[in-house]
């Protein structure tokens, strides 16, 4: 049986943090080395596209924490209920967490009994630590895409992800951009956030990495021009509270994130204008 729990109590440790949803975020990027692990040595799974956050996170050092595991289906082969029963199984008899695996339409989440024991849950609150796993199965706005082979050595786990290039996953994000509707809200139901600052902070790291996007997954734009009035535009829209509310749970350095908050929006400005 692996023993993930020492690894999970050694690494909050090392937190100086005081933040307890920072801290689960600890935990659920470490613990999603273990599913990426079980999915791509896995012959029913090792397909999966991984992208999004999570994705550079692993993959590229994005310098922030990540919340979600995001794959797309090309094949359209994976039964979502049998992967959620395989990880739980995977969890339950090959470690020393305990977990329940629950699917809702594309999604399955993973319930890991973990926040009371590591003393991160407020009295009250669960004791569960909620992990989304989501499998798409539409990617039918890009067909001209590359999949690379991406190595990844963590937590003593040697893994080959399968991803999109960085043009194409660049693009998935703009498009999160253009056509994602979110908000956050605090446990007295006031919104605190309008816009995914995450989304902006990677768009940041896309740029400052002198990324230029798949403008063939764009459709919505016709040439790079276009594409960047409408990118400024939605930049423009953004609220700097929405970004930091958004960015805390994922960001520990609190003076850094009040400082990039307020200027998040004139860096990317600036570096939108230098795509070519």
């Amino acid at each position: 049986m692996e023993e993930i729990k020492p690894f999970l109590r050694d690494l909050l440790s090392k937190d100086r943090s005081n933040n307890k949803i920072f801290k689960r975020n600890i935990l659920k990027e470490s613990l999603q080395v273990w599913v990426l692990d079980y999915i791509y040595s896995h012959k029913d799974y090792n397909q999966l596209i991984f992208y999004g956050g999570s994705c550079l996170a692993h993959c590229y050092s994005l310098p922030r924490l990540s919340e979600d595991l995001d794959f797309v289906d090309l094949k359209n082969k994976i039964n979502l209920s049998k992967l959620a029963e395989d990880l739980e199984k995977y969890f339950n008899e090959e470690t020393d967490i305990k977990v329940k695996a629950i699917v809702q339409k594309f999604r399955i989440y993973l319930k890991f009994l973990l926040l009371g024991e590591f003393g991160i849950a407020d009295r009250g609150e669960s004791d569960l630590l909620f992990l989304k796993v989501e499998i798409f199965k539409e990617f039918n706005f890009c067909s001209d895409f590359k999949i690379e082979i991406i190595p990844l050595f963590k937590v003593n786990h040697s893994i080959l992800i399968k991803s999109f290039d960085l043009e194409t996953l660049m693009a998935t994000k703009v498009r999160a951009i253009f056509f994602r509707k979110w908000e956050k809200t605090d446990k007295k139901g006031k919104t605190v956030a309008k816009v995914k600052g995450r989304d902006y902070f990677d768009l940041m790291w896309y740029l400052e990495k002198e990324i230029k996007p798949n403008i063939k997954c764009l459709k919505e734009v016709k040439n790079i021009e276009e594409l960047k009035e409408k990118l400024k535009d939605s930049i423009k829209k953004a609220d700097s509270r929405s970004i930091y509310n958004d960015l805390e749970a994922f960001v520990e350095d609190r003076k850094f994130l009040k400082e990039l908050s307020i200027n998040l929006k004139d860096i990317l400005i600036r570096d939108v204008d230098k795509l070519k």
